[in-house]
């Protein structure tokens, strides 16, 4: 099976991008490594498709894998996975999060 067109939005983008400034703080090999990390199991979702758990009662459609204490929340089309956002487990999530 071929895998799907990975969309990140925006707001993945943004969060990967301020989660490693953050880390680089105090370890810049940590941070690169951390979102490298990150980055490649969001691709990974792109190729098995409907991985991690249906999470309908925030966002119709809406999907999310946790992973290292974050968790990858994406629909997935028949063309391709669009990744809303990626927040720490630890954030509150609210329907508003994930419109476009």
């Amino acid at each position: 099976m071929k895998p799907k067109r990975l969309i990140i939005a925006p707001s993945a983008i943004e969060y990967l991008r301020n989660i490693r400034r953050y880390i680089t703080e105090s370890s810049p090999h940590y941070a690169q490594e951390f979102v490298a990390d990150l980055t490649a199991k969001i691709a990974w979702i792109a190729e098995v498709d409907f991985t991690g758990s249906p999470r309908d009662h925030i966002a119709e459609g809406l999907r999310g894998l946790p992973y290292r204490n974050r968790c990858i929340y994406y629909r997935s089309y028949h063309d391709r996975i669009v990744v809303l956002r990626v927040k720490h487990g630890a954030e509150d999530i609210k329907p508003q999060d994930f419109e476009l």
